[in-house]
């Protein structure tokens, strides 16, 4: 069938066990959307093993992670009064189907989907901070910035650290918590000044017909070569469908070298991105572009005021905007178990779009308070999030659902 050595399961039926859910009963002209969904199997299930079920309505794919989740890609609704899961349709004519991850050199891991491009993890040399870049949206076009890892006309080539999709903090204390410390956000003009993050070594990686991942531990170290703390970074790239890619993220840090507070800044986000340039909210000339920026609260556009996005806390973010002619999204949502839930937003209308957790001060109706945040010493702490990059505008894609089904996943009893 493919690459992947399946284990098969026979089953009789596959029904979603949802009847507490809020998608239950549901009406049936309300369809949720299509994504990830956990799997409860008939039985134990091997973890980091591939299955292939066969049932009456045709071959469900699912993967076990390491935790022996099982995990497919499909649709959960209402049907003849019953929820049930419909598994998307796998290309048994494509042997290449699934993602594929491979360290093609160091510092470079490359991400393919169905043996098509989709991303790339860069780290060391110069780099101060590791990246994913490119990343290939579902219409087959990068939809980040490739600025300053590539010069292209037509991109915006302002703040060279803004790299793609990326991790930082402008403000880092782990001495004397009254003044600035480490900044992992900017990039210092003397590279003997940069803080940096280190990738120290890649944990895993993993192969499979629904998801890929890559876990990297890196050190956060001063210019002085000092470790400050450490984190345990996680990218699960899922294959997706036609209409959406979905990258999930955790950022799982230790502070295991003294007490470290995350000082309030807005030049920070512990996820951050640059948007590709058109689909920024104003063009290179500062007119009126064709992006825009929505969120969970009903705020739209970059602007500071009350009915904006800038530096007002929601749930989730949208931006979207027109690459090669066909308009697309990334939203990017936000764990409700993360600290500092929800986060306020550090979005731009020239591409800037960052999820910051403890910023205040800076921000509108900031003015004299102070979001830091202060971890001791053998504390951990974790950040999780999910990007989704989609076809289309931001209720076409329906991307409210698509952070319930984030938040509250359904899980699909295999039966």
């Amino acid at each position: 069938m493919t690459g992947f050595a399946f284990q098969t399961v026979l089953l009789n039926a596959l029904v979603a066990a949802l009847a507490n859910h809020a998608w239950a009963g549901a009406a049936c002209c309300s369809i949720p959307p299509t994504g990830p969904v956990c799997i409860k199997p008939p039985k134990e299930v091997e973890p980091s093993k591939d299955y292939r079920f066969e049932t009456p309505a045709g071959t469900l794919v699912a993967q076990a992670d390491a935790e022996g989740q099982l995990w497919s890609w499909g649709r959960a609704s209402s049907q003849d009064g019953s929820t049930v899961f419909k598994p998307s349709a796998w290309p048994t004519d494509k042997p290449d189907a699934g993602v594929k991850v491979a360290q093609v050199k160091e510092g470079l891991i490359e991400i393919r989907i169905d043996g098509r491009p989709f991303t790339e993890f860069h780290w060391g040399g110069d780099e101060p901070k590791p990246y994913l870049w490119p990343v290939i949206g579902p219409t087959g076009k990068p939809v980040t910035r490739a600025y300053p890892m590539k010069d292209l006309e037509g991109e915006r080539k302002d703040h060279p650290h803004h790299r793609s999709i990326w991790a930082a903090w402008g403000d880092v204390r782990t001495t004397d918590f009254s003044k600035p410390g480490s900044n992992y956000w900017h990039q210092a003009k003397n590279p003997a000044d940069q803080d940096r993050q280190i990738v120290r070594k890649i944990v895993k990686i993993v192969n499979g017909p629904v998801f890929g991942e890559i876990t990297a531990a890196i050190d956060w170290v001063h210019r002085t070569g000092k470790r400050e703390f450490s984190e345990l970074r996680t990218y699960r790239f899922y294959r997706g469908d036609e209409e959406s890619r979905v990258i999930d993220v955790r950022n799982a840090f230790a502070f295991d070298d003294g007490d470290v507070m995350f000082a309030d800044t807005k030049e920070a986000g512990i996820l951050s991105m640059r948007v590709a340039t058109s689909m920024d909210e104003i063009t290179l000339d500062k007119k009126p572009g064709q992006g825009r920026i929505v969120n969970s609260r009903g705020g739209v556009g970059g602007g500071a005021g009350p009915e904006n996005c800038w530096g007002r806390p929601a749930e989730w973010c949208d931006y979207v905007g027109p690459v090669d002619g066909q308009m697309v999204g990334i939203a990017v949502f936000d764990n409700p178990k993360n600290p500092g839930h929800p986060p306020r937003w550090h979005v731009r209308d020239y591409g800037l779009y960052s999820a910051n957790s403890f910023g205040l001060k800076d921000f509108p109706d900031g003015k004299g308070k102070d979001g830091s945040h202060l971890f001791k010493k053998g504390q951990t702490t974790r950040f999780d999030y999910r990007i989704l990059i989609h076809k289309s505008d931001t209720k076409t894609a329906k991307v409210a659902e698509q952070y319930k089904l984030y938040t509250e996943p359904p899980k699909a009893e295999a039966r």
